[in-house]
């Protein structure tokens, strides 16, 4: 049986669909809507279901074959039976909200101007058949659906409209707390260091270095690593009992630490950190964190 799931109403009318011209194939067909473009395969054209007007999306696209079956099944047409995806535009303002939270089933993949777009998914299981063995087959075409949809759908939107940027960020602790402290108006952080002692501190402009820190890299989790010895700087959030420490020593400067309490009892991960442009290659989220101690030394906003 599917789970009770929710979601925003969905219009029922169907987008009209035209087969590909240009640099789309001729056998596939081209999806358009509000100016994004994309193409679905010819082997799945008949398989899926696409709509616009869809809540907050731009167009959606379902399984037909899970719309068909939850309708024999009496399930309301807004259930969320067969949703495979569906794409939204956000202001820039918006997604900074958003990147405060965890952002399940939304990711950003490109922009333009101050304006993102977002590959929405479900983060349960969507697919509905009327009988139980129908399921096995189901699930087996259900996930080649996805597999295109999640690969294949924001690259082709990215290739098809040349106005759009690639964009993206990681949806980690870290990722969250940075959005916080760059975006979040009244959260509470402290910059901790070693250089800091017995120093008559002036206070300074944080905006840059936490806009670097929270735009510039992805973040991954990892448990193939453990945290060097030696020095680090760190940047504290005392509200909630959390903070991180970006390490000074060779190597492992793209390292970043979350320390956490529960219960009384400290905890730890471990995040690798990634530029995302060529630009900052050669930076890591220790040398923004050591340009931001010697700012506040130096009284430089």
């Amino acid at each position: 049986m599917m789970k009770k799931v929710f979601m925003a109403a969905a219009a029922a009318t169907a987008l009209t669909m035209t087969m590909a011209a240009g640099t789309f194939a001729a056998e596939n067909t081209k999806v358009e809507a509000d100016g994004i473009a994309f193409e679905i395969p010819a082997e799945f054209s008949d398989l899926v279901t696409v709509k616009t007007d869809d809540g907050d999306m731009l167009v959606s696209v379902y399984e037909t074959a899970s719309l068909e079956a939850a309708k024999a099944l009496g399930e309301t047409e807004n259930s969320g039976a067969g949703w495979l995806f569906g794409i939204s535009r956000l202001p820039e303002s918006r997604v900074r909200e958003l990147r405060c939270g965890a952002m399940d089933g939304m990711e950003v993949f490109a922009e333009d101007d101050d304006f993102y777009l977002i590959y929405n998914h479900p983060t349960d299981v969507r697919l509905v058949r009327e009988k139980q063995e129908e399921y096995e087959a189901g699930f087996e075409q259900f996930s080649k659906l996805n597999g295109w949809a999640a690969v294949g759908v924001p690259a082709e939107i990215l290739l098809n409209n040349a106005e759009l940027d690639p964009e993206s960020f990681t949806n980690t602790e870290l990722d969250m707390y940075l959005a916080m402290a760059a975006y979040q108006p009244g959260t509470n952080f402290e910059v901790r260091s070693l250089m800091f002692r017995n120093q008559d501190l002036p206070i300074v402009d944080a905006q840059d270095h936490l806009e670097d820190l929270a735009d510039d890299f992805i973040y991954i989790e990892t448990d193939a690593l453990e945290a060097p010895a030696g020095e680090y700087l760190v940047l504290a959030f005392p509200d909630d009992d959390v903070r991180f420490d970006f390490f000074s020593a060779e190597g492992y400067q793209n390292l970043v630490r979350e320390a956490y309490t529960v219960d009384g009892e400290e905890h730890e991960r471990l995040f690798i950190a990634a530029a995302k442009s060529d630009d900052d290659a050669n930076d890591t989220p220790f040398e923004v964190m050591q340009d931001w101690c010697e700012d506040i030394l130096n009284g430089d906003d």
